[in-house]
């Protein structure tokens, strides 16, 4: 993990909402050692209101951050959403995450001019495997009608699904036990058509219509992830240091 390329950014996103799946008017410093029950950590909502353990937060939350730098930084001319899920996996698969195969369902949206963010919501409680199970996300979900669209947490996970023209939004809902944490991961891949600016906001037409969703459960034992969070947790402030540094300002 030393050696793993990272982007030249030098940005290590992360954000957080409170239990009740909004934000207050502004979004604090997140402390790594007390992560709330939702956050974003690079193109990932993460649900952990059924993983308290402080160590498991951070753990699966900078995991999942670093896997998805390292695939930013290995994408090539020419390169798809297909690619690029590959080598986010792959990394994972390297930091110890037991990675099975996924499970993958295409439908299409039986009703139009719904927002996206409320159709998506049955397709993810059935991914979930029933809403005891992510109630942080769904919570979030239902809450956006009502929520500024520029909060922060909310422009922050937007921006970082639209990496190619299919937007794909991740999901990941965790559960830890006694000596391991079981992470469902989902991702909702919506092929967009026409430009639009937030994915999140936007309304399904009868030509935006296919929903794609890919649902893998990883696992990962406890005390690697106490071990793999300060490498990994170091490996990125490097970067962000080597950044600042040779920053132009």
């Amino acid at each position: 993990m030393e050696s793993a390329e990272l982007p030249n950014a030098g940005r290590a996103e992360a954000g957080g909402l409170p239990e009740g799946g909004t934000e207050a008017a502004a979004t604090p410093q997140l402390d790594l050692d007390r992560l709330p029950a939702g956050v974003v950590a690079g193109n990932a909502l993460i649900d952990f209101s059924a993983a308290t353990a402080p160590t498991v937060r951070s753990g699966v939350s900078t995991a999942l951050l670093f896997a998805s730098r390292v695939a930013d930084a290995a994408r090539r001319e020419g390169d798809d959403e297909d690619d690029w899920l590959a080598a986010y996996k792959t990394n994972l698969g390297k930091l110890g995450f037991l990675v099975p195969q996924t499970s993958i369902s295409v439908s299409r949206f039986k009703k139009q001019g719904v927002s996206v963010h409320k159709a998506i919501i049955p397709f993810l409680t059935i991914a979930f495997g029933g809403a005891t199970l992510g109630p942080v996300i769904l919570a979030a979900l239902n809450n956006l009608q009502e929520a500024d669209k520029d909060k922060a947490w909310i422009t922050l996970f937007d921006r970082e699904t639209r990496k190619f023209k299919a937007r794909e939004m991740h999901f990941a809902a965790v559960e830890a036990g006694v000596a391991e944490t079981t992470i469902r991961h989902v991702v909702a891949r919506l092929i967009i058509e026409q430009d639009e600016v937030n994915v999140l906001f936007f309304r399904i037409t009868s030509t935006t219509a296919e929903f794609e969703s890919a649902t893998t459960t990883m696992s990962a034992d406890n005390s690697l992830l106490a071990a793999l969070e300060p490498r990994l947790r170091k490996r990125m402030e490097e970067e962000i240091g080597d950044f600042i540094a040779e920053a132009k300002v």
